[in-house]
């Protein structure tokens, strides 16, 4: 353990530089900044040995002691699933909390609940205002949910280019979310015009963040061709395949047809009947008929 000033935490006077000792003394006291901060070096092992029980500990008296920032945090683990210390109902009051404190997290998870009504009336104007609040504070994924609100006109009056120009504002920031509608926009024509080399790039950005359902419609639009993107079948069922292994269910069934007619692969019963076997055990009717089939 070290003395060294390794904490910042912003007072009314500033921001000031404490070490370990001085934040444990300020726990001592009581200091609701203190257990956040403490609990924060616990929980992700700063300036000490990880202990993720000792951090959330001191995270909920942080927040029990009304600390807007410990409240945020664990709100956003939660909804996350990564934390489990708190309900559903004292999750979305947490959240409620942290936004009025103008915390982005806070803000763009408390309109998460208003948008699908999480232990709240559902309000999607409501949800859309919290979301705009935590966007112009740079929360991309705000901005991503905003879009969408814009696209399908949920809450806002329908404005499709204004959901692709902040869709593509926050895929430039690399939100794997909006990368990918960012693609759809281009492949759908949605507020701008179509084009599938452009497509192709968004969905390709998303894919690399380990996106499935970009991997889907890459194989799509690699099938399906476009003046400005060539039909490449063995691009397509490579894109299927890797949809297919991330458990995209039509992918599923696409690759076993592609496998069984020789769509850019060779022609293979054994993994055909594999991937409709998996499709099916996920649901998926045309697999079972196909299978009845064959």
């Amino acid at each position: 353990m070290t003395d060294k000033k390794g904490f910042v935490l912003e007072t009314e006077n500033g921001d000031i530089e404490l070490s370990f000792a001085e934040v444990e003394q300020m726990v001592e006291r009581g200091e609701p900044e203190g257990m956040f901060a403490l609990g924060m070096a616990y929980l992700f092992g700063h300036d000490t040995a990880q202990d993720k029980g000792k951090g959330y500990d001191l995270l909920e008296k942080a927040a029990e002691a009304d600390n807007p920032d410990a409240k945020a945090l664990l709100v956003e683990m939660f909804f996350k699933g990564d934390y489990i210390g708190i309900d559903q109902e004292k999750a979305v009051s947490y959240a409620r909390s942290a936004a009025d404190a103008g915390i982005s997290a806070g803000q763009f998870y408390y309109g998460i609940a208003c948008m699908d009504g999480i232990s709240v009336d559902k309000d999607e104007a409501l949800a859309a205002e919290y979301f705009r609040k935590a966007a112009e504070q740079g929360n991309a994924e705000a901005r991503n949910t905003l879009a969408y609100l814009y696209m399908n006109g949920y809450g806002v009056e329908k404005d499709e280019t204004k959901a692709f120009k902040m869709f593509k504002n926050a895929a430039g920031t690399g939100n794997m979310n909006a990368q990918y509608h960012t693609g759809l926009c281009y492949e759908m024509g949605i507020g701008c015009a179509v084009s599938y080399a452009k497509a192709r790039e968004w969905y390709e950005k998303a894919a690399e963040q380990g996106d499935p359902e970009a991997m889907d419609r890459l194989g799509v639009i690699h099938y399906t061709g476009a003046p400005d993107l060539r039909k490449d079948c063995k691009t397509s069922f490579e894109w299927f395949l890797k949809a297919a292994s991330y458990g995209i269910v039509d992918a599923m069934y696409t690759v076993a047809c592609f496998y069984l007619d020789g769509v850019g692969t060779s022609i293979d019963m054994k993994e055909a009947r594999k991937w409709l076997n998996l499709a099916k055990d996920n649901g998926h009717k045309e697999a079972e008929e196909l299978l009845g089939r064959l």
